[in-house]
């Protein structure tokens, strides 16, 4: 009789763009099994993090939110034949494909796992009129299959975002989903998503230009949902479109439409400089009244700002945990700027209490006024 158990595991990550991996892994990890546990774990998500990149000009689709991953397993095993010991390995490496992303659960979550339709997590949408209206939705399978955008009752834009289809709006790659692999494949990783060779996009922008006052999406088994749309004509004050990537891994458009205060701050150090020099007057020594004795060293200059959303619906209070929470943004103002929210608190809305729901939330550029790039 023979007892073979686990021993031992190696896992190689493959962190790549599209096309076919490269021949070397990004990372090689070996683990023995611990004492008493039956499986091995492999936690990556912090690896494959380095090597996520965000990027995002203003054109939704030619940003990038995500790398592809493979890794393959190698399995040792241990035990007892004919009263001798063994070691057998697996003839083959066990490999899986992934997409990685940006996304997030919380803490309260165990094994979280994304939403299957829509990719925000607002349940209405504001809007400035005239406005190109794009919203991130998940169509790997089980997701969205199609979009209307209507106005009333009219339906103006139909997008098949979802099954054999050709590409339609802006690519946005795959989003967020926690996987776990289960004890038969011995690791488990978070932010990933599985993503299998016939899987088609997962997370799609769809767009239109047409007046809306709601979306419709029907998910693949035809079931149909919808979430208001309210197209504000702002008179008074210039709306701003703030877009980040949200909680979902999506690039997700945030509209300021109220007050906005701008700021300059200005940081500097000073040291006392010698304007002594020598001369052929009887001290030695002389200096000139226009020098500056009190010299400034290392200037740096960084634009901050204040936006308010106007009233919106109670949903944004997590919207707004989002934000604050991202790390990656941009301000739509004329052209696409890097920004940050500097915010670090705000209190929680409720429509019971606050009646109607501003939130006022501070930004800085993120990049320095002086240009130091090197």
């Amino acid at each position: 009789m023979s007892v073979l158990s686990l021993d031992s595991a190696e896992l190689k990550i493959f962190v790549y763009s599209g096309g076919t991996k490269q021949a070397t892994p990004n990372y090689t990890l070996t683990k023995s099994i611990l004492s008493g546990e039956s499986t091995i774990n492999f936690e990556i998500s912090e690896l494959i993090k380095d090597y996520v990149e965000v990027t995002f000009d203003g054109d939704y689709s030619k940003s990038v939110t995500t790398k592809f991953v493979e890794t393959e397993l190698i399995r040792t095993f241990k035990g007892t034949v004919g009263g001798e010991t063994v070691t057998v390995s697996d003839p083959s490496p066990l490999t899986r494909k992934f997409i990685a992303f940006r996304g997030y659960g919380h803490s309260y979550d165990i094994n979280p796992t994304l939403s299957r339709d829509i990719l925000i997590s607002n349940r209405t949408i504001f809007a400035p009129v005239n406005e190109e209206l794009n919203v991130p939705f998940f169509t790997d399978e089980g997701g969205v299959h199609q979009v209307d955008f209507l106005n009333g009752t009219t339906t103006t834009t139909t997008t098949v975002v979802g099954g054999n289809v050709s590409r339609i709006t802006a690519d946005k790659g795959d989003v967020r989903a926690d996987n776990s692999t289960g004890a038969s494949q011995v690791f488990t990783t978070d932010m990933t998503l599985l993503r299998t060779e016939s899987s088609k996009d997962s997370n799609k922008i769809t767009s239109t230009t047409s007046v809306t006052t709601s979306i419709k999406y029907t998910n693949k088994l035809g079931a149909n949902r919808s979430i208001p749309v309210v197209e504000i004509e702002e008179c008074k004050f210039n709306p701003y479109k703030v877009t980040f990537l949200n909680g979902f891994g999506a690039l997700q458009d945030l509209y300021f439409f109220k007050k906005r205060t701008d700021n300059f701050a200005v940081e500097r150090e000073e040291y006392m400089k010698s304007i002594l020099k020598n001369s052929t007057t009887i001290s030695g020594v002389e200096f000139s009244p226009t020098e500056h004795q009190s010299s400034l060293l290392d200037i740096t200059a960084t634009p901050t700002f204040t936006m308010n959303t106007g009233f919106v619906t109670e949903d944004h209070n997590k919207v707004i945990k989002e934000l604050m929470l991202t790390e990656f943004c941009w301000i739509t103002d004329g052209e696409v700027h890097p920004i940050k929210p500097i915010t670090s608190s705000v209190s929680e809305k409720s429509e019971l209490n606050d009646k109607l729901l501003n939130f006022e939330i501070e930004f800085a550029s993120a990049q320095y006024y002086i240009q130091n790039v090197r």
